[in-house]
């Protein structure tokens, strides 16, 4: 017979998995997302909310991306609200709710002339602002508040700062859709990582509750 803790011990691990799983679809689903994009697109030169763009075919897989990268992060958000305290978990809810909001009002076509909703086009302004802010605040409340602390988690924290708090000041560059790439990877990489420091501290209580 499985005991009661050998059975929380595995929804454990599986939510852990799942949450894994659904951080790296997501980053897969951008990465992927303009081999279904019009010629015209240039992973390059152009940004993940223009392959999201409004009346472009195909934007639907960079716009899934954007959906499940955020309901990955409400989970992680579930999974270690304990460990981040109040500040940190609204901050990275938030994050999570923003990615939702921009794939539901996208940016504007990249191609001159195209039609589009400038209302939508603002409003996918505001919110992708919200998930910058929200991932840089909530990251630095974390290293601030988030216990315990270790040497991986402050050097992994002030990269992930170092990298989200640098790129957006490139957005002129030739090659910013190289860059808002990286800016992604880089995010979902802290999440799974805070994923994996929850499974160490589950196994450190363990013993405990045993």
């Amino acid at each position: 017979m499985i005991s009661p803790v050998t059975t929380g011990v595995l929804a454990d691990r599986r939510w852990r998995l799942v949450l894994l799983a659904a951080l790296a679809s997501a980053m897969l689903l951008l990465a992927l997302a303009p081999l279904v994009l019009p010629p015209s697109y240039s992973w390059v030169e152009l940004g993940t909310s223009e392959a999201a763009a409004q009346g472009v075919d195909g934007a639907w897989v960079a716009r899934a991306g954007f959906v499940l990268f955020g309901l990955a992060v409400l989970g992680v958000c579930v999974l270690r609200h304990r460990s981040w305290g109040w500040l940190a978990t609204t901050l990275h809810g938030c994050f999570g709710v923003g990615m939702v909001l921009v794939a539901v009002y996208s940016h504007a076509p990249w191609e001159a002339g195209a039609p589009y909703v400038e209302l939508e086009d603002r409003l996918h302004s505001v919110f992708a602002s919200v998930v910058g802010f929200s991932f840089i605040a909530g990251v630095a409340a974390t290293l601030a508040f988030c216990r315990p602390r270790t040497r991986a988690s402050v050097l992994g924290g002030v990269a992930a700062l170092v990298v989200t708090g640098i790129v957006p000041l490139l957005m002129d560059s030739p090659v910013w859709g190289v860059l808002q790439r990286l800016m992604f990877f880089t995010a979902a990489a802290w999440y799974a990582s805070e994923v994996l420091r929850q499974a160490a501290v589950d196994r450190a209580r363990r013993p405990k509750e045993t």
